[in-house]
C-alpha cells in the first residue's frame, strides 16, 4: 500500500483528485482538518478514543454504575 498526501489549493489537484477517485483500485481515506490543533494521525486518534473510553469505564466503576469483576474472577476466564 502507498500513501500520497494531495494539498487540495490548486486546480489542478482537484482534477487529479477527481480522476483517482474513478480508479477501481484506488481507496480514499480523507482526514478532518482541525483548525487551531494539529491533526492526529490515526494511530494517535485509535490511542485517544480507547483512553476517553476506559477513563469513561473508569468513572462509572467507581461512581457504582458499573459493576467490576474481581481479580480471581479475570483469572479464571484467562
Amino acid at each position: 500500500m502507498v500513501t500520497i498526501k494531495i494539498k487540495e489549493n490548486s486546480k489542478q489537484a482537484k482534477m487529479f483528485i477527481e480522476y483517482a477517485k474513478t480508479l477501481p483500485y484506488v481507496e480514499f481515506l480523507e482526514t478532518p482538518i482541525r483548525i487551531g490543533k494539529p491533526a492526529l494521525s490515526l494511530k494517535e486518534e485509535t490511542y485517544l478514543n480507547r483512553l476517553k473510553k476506559t477513563a469513561l469505564e473508569m468513572k462509572e466503576l467507581s461512581s457504582g454504575k458499573k459493576r467490576g469483576q474481581t481479580l480471581q474472577s479475570f483469572l479464571d476466564e484467562i
